[in-house]
């Protein structure tokens, strides 16, 4: 209750940040950047709730850069629905991790918190099966090819043997850093692999 209390305090007086114009709201988003940001895709492997474009590119901007993790909750439920939808059974989720340095220095996973939304409203557990074992510099520069090879062999997994894994993660670009963590889960045990993220990027709408 005294989440509730707080968070609905902190919508009454911060600007949403999709559009910067209306109260945010206690989901941390204003209720017509949510009723326009959603426009999902899907393909065998993977949903995603929209482009990474308009409020939900901003919306997940917000998220990573600028603290606002409230915008997990209305993300997170929005993506399990998508999820849902799939005919998919996983039976957890995890995140795609971040560097242990990178997230001292943000104070926070923001793929984390989206993959323990997604599970709560799924109604199965969240857990960390994956690591960054190795730093690596931001994908956000790099070409297709470059970003393969920056990604590779920087996760490890334990103990997902037998499991349906859901993999979460914010942004869906050119998938490598998706492809090296579905490689580590598999050789983990996992039995399969499937892929929900916030927001579909192409080249000209990743930010430089």
């Amino acid at each position: 209750m005294v989440r509730a209390a707080v968070d609905a305090l902190l919508g009454s007086l911060l600007p949403c940040p999709a559009c910067g114009v209306r109260r945010a709201g206690s989901q941390g988003c204003c209720e017509r950047c949510r009723r326009r940001a959603p426009h999902p895709g899907r393909r065998a492997d993977a949903v995603w709730l929209g482009p990474y474009a308009g409020p939900l590119g901003r919306a997940v901007r917000a998220l990573k850069y600028r603290g606002a993790g409230r915008l997990a909750t209305w993300l997170g439920e929005a993506l399990a629905a998508e999820v849902a939808a799939t005919g998919w059974r996983p039976s957890l989720t995890c995140g795609v991790p971040m560097h242990a340095a990178r997230r001292r220095q943000r104070g926070y996973d923001q793929a984390a918190l989206l993959a323990a939304r997604v599970a709560a409203s799924l109604g199965i557990p969240y857990r960390p099966l994956l690591r960054r074992i190795r730093s690596t510099p931001p994908q956000t520069r790099l070409g297709q090819t470059a970003r393969l090879d920056n990604v590779a062999g920087a996760f490890a997994s334990e103990n997902a043997l037998g499991a349906s894994v859901l993999l979460v993660d914010d942004v869906l670009t050119t998938g490598a850093t998706t492809a090296a963590c579905r490689t580590a889960l598999l050789a983990a045990g996992a039995r399969t692999v499937h892929v929900a993220v916030v927001a579909r990027a192409d080249r000209t709408t990743v930010p430089r």
